[in-house]
């Protein structure tokens, strides 16, 4: 990294939190690694500490003709670019706050371009797309004698010598898989999820969502993030585990609740999905290098 002042500012949603660079009002040279910042930035007690770095930028010239306002990056703090709901969500914040966007605008990210829609008492409404069931869309590169289908729904996951039951692999935006049930103890949530992550049935790793349907509509998760460890959120996880309840019970609106708090999932099939939650501004201020 630059040994540049760095202005940053620190956003979280439901508890999911990232140091953000606004490369509107701070241009970076083209050769800055946002990978290596990334990995030094998000490292707590260390430095200013987060899930992920997000990057607030101009969008390229081709997502700029097809509407979009700005742009999202984000890197998990192992250094992989990747795509973040809750992400998506502060940086709309964001750049509505500073006047680049107004209430209702597009976003570039990652997986495609995305709506957004600035609500009341720092809430956000983003489209998240829609769904991926197929298994090599996911991906997820398993034997087709242990499925059903060509989904990656309701299948029996190996894992050593046990074996995982009531799996729900698919991408929204990336790779997720939700497993239904009581949660796990924490020995067993420490010493299953990164296994799973990094199980070989997944060529780009996979976040882990434990799902505990605990009322009429309601979730309750423990996540485990690919490539950052346990999260108190996640908004694609939130949207996997709520698609993957909506296929099993056909209910279009679903309150999702992890430790940092509560999302609101909408979808219906055919459909995109539309996440809504808190996106708030922590601090701002400079970090010397």
């Amino acid at each position: 990294m630059s040994s540049a002042a760095l202005a940053f500012v620190k956003m979280q949603g439901v508890g999911n939190d990232f140091v953000v660079l606004d490369a509107l009002s701070q241009p970076f040279a083209p050769d800055f690694d946002f990978a290596l910042a990334a990995s030094e930035l998000c490292r707590r007690r260390w430095s200013i500490g987060g899930d992920g770095l997000l990057l607030l930028d101009v969008p390229d010239d081709a997502a700029k003709h097809a509407g979009a306002t700005v742009r999202m990056r984000m890197w998990n703090p192992d250094g992989s670019e990747d795509m973040c709901g809750n992400g998506l969500r502060c940086i709309a914040a964001l750049a509505h706050r500073r006047g680049y966007a107004p209430r209702d605008f597009t976003v570039q990210t990652l997986a495609s371009l995305r709506q957004v829609s600035i609500l009341e008492n720092s809430s956000v409404r983003a489209a998240m797309g829609e769904p991926q069931f197929e298994r090599s869309l996911i991906p997820l590169d398993a034997p087709c004698e242990n499925f059903t289908s060509s989904t990656g729904l309701n299948y029996t996951l190996p894992l050593g010598d046990r074996l995982i039951h009531h799996v729900n692999s698919l991408s929204t935006g990336s790779t997720h898989t939700v497993i239904f049930g009581e949660h796990p103890n924490e020995s067993d949530f420490q010493r299953l999820s990164p296994l799973i992550e990094n199980h070989p049935w997944f060529p780009q790793r996979t976040s882990v969502l434990w799902a505990n349907i605990v009322g009429e509509n309601h979730l309750n998760l423990r996540i485990w993030e690919r490539g950052v460890g346990e999260t108190l959120a996640c908004g694609t996880g939130a949207c996997a585990a709520a698609v993957a309840f909506i296929m099993r019970h056909g209910e279009p609106k679903v309150r999702v609740e992890s430790k940092g708090g509560v999302l609101t999932v909408e979808w219906r099939r055919g459909a995109e999905i539309f996440l809504t939650g808190p996106a708030q501004i922590v601090c701002e201020g400079t970090l010397a290098r």
